[in-house]
């Protein structure tokens, strides 16, 4: 073991530190402790479990969390804050699910573009000579990426190896790639052209979180459909779509996601009610740790921690 690694500190938000605990195992160190407790006002109070700054001085620190949520958003923020100011040479960001990544863009006057305001955020953790790293995995747009800013570095990871062992493991036959929407259709290109399948889509129209699927384009017969998408949070794009394949004489539907990002428990019966066979998705966020997702005969959850545990040995080597 290097010394890089073994100088590593890794800290979590708490309903991320499933991840962190993965991360750690992976890279053969212990996970450290943050401190939480909550004043009269609700007033949050965090502090870093150590018994003298020193401790940190020319330590790298890894801070794992989701940003499904304003509080763990505002938690990854303020400790990343605080670790560069105790004296960590280097901050890796682990962001296995980067919320709020559906407004990249403004559609109508006035809309907040809170992909690229929250990553502005992130990049004002102050920096160092080495450099904070942000590590994120399949970004709703690649683009996003680049609404970092000054010196810190970004990285999209992919999950598409681990997925493609997924679908490889439920042994098909007859099966096409499809989308739910035309919004993933370049995604879904890259799994078809990897399994040597035939893409097909289906097209719907949105209002605010209502979708509604216009038509289907392809032919899929008697065929088996797996769609892609990047994430699921109501379930209803994902529902929509596999029934409209199933009218226009699909065999059967599995569905592959990057995030199992629902929005709250409720959402797990959805899918278990609804005529898709299998549901794949890689443990990016903690409502895959949900216990009903984990008793689930349906939905099958497969470790993606491997991808940011082999980067994140990278960079510590270098140094």
């Amino acid at each position: 073991m290097s010394n890089g690694v073994k100088d590593l500190l890794i800290y979590s938000t708490k309903s991320s530190k499933y991840f962190s605990e993965l991360i750690a195992k992976g890279l053969e160190v212990e996970t450290s402790e943050i401190i939480r407790d909550k004043f009269g006002d609700g007033e949050l109070y965090h502090r870093i479990n150590i018994n003298d700054r020193s401790e940190l001085f020319s330590k790298t620190a890894i801070m794992v969390s989701s940003t499904h949520s304003d509080k763990d958003f505002d938690e990854l923020e303020k400790i990343g804050v605080t670790l560069a100011g105790l004296g960590t040479k280097r901050r890796i960001f682990v962001i296995p699910f980067f919320g709020y990544s559906t407004m990249e863009r403004a559609i109508l006057p006035g809309e907040i573009v809170s992909a690229k305001v929250n990553a502005r955020r992130l990049s004002g953790i102050p920096n160092s000579d080495r450099g904070n790293i942000f590590l994120m995995l399949d970004l709703h747009v690649s683009g996003i990426a680049h609404y970092f800013e000054g010196d810190c570095l970004r990285y999209e990871l992919y999950g598409e190896n681990i997925l493609s062992k997924a679908i490889n493991e439920l042994k098909l036959e007859q099966f096409v790639f499809g989308t739910a929407d035309l919004g993933r259709a370049k995604r879904v290109e890259t799994f078809a052209g990897k399994f040597k399948t035939d893409i097909v889509f289906a097209r719907k129209s949105r209002e605010f979180e209502k979708t509604k699927v216009l038509d289907i384009i392809g032919d899929v017969v008697g065929k088996n459909v797996i769609i892609y998408d990047d994430m699921t949070r109501s379930g209803g794009t994902l529902i929509n779509a596999a029934k409209a394949y199933l009218e226009r004489g699909a065999n059967k539907i599995y569905a592959v996601l990057s995030h199992l990002a629902l929005n709250n428990a409720d959402i797990i019966k959805r899918l278990e009610d609804s005529p898709i066979e299998k549901i794949i998705s890689t443990n990016s966020h903690p409502m895959s740790e949900h216990p009903s997702v984990k008793d689930s005969k349906k939905i099958i959850i497969k470790d993606i921690s491997q991808e940011f545990v082999s980067i994140i040995k990278k960079v510590v080597q270098e140094d």
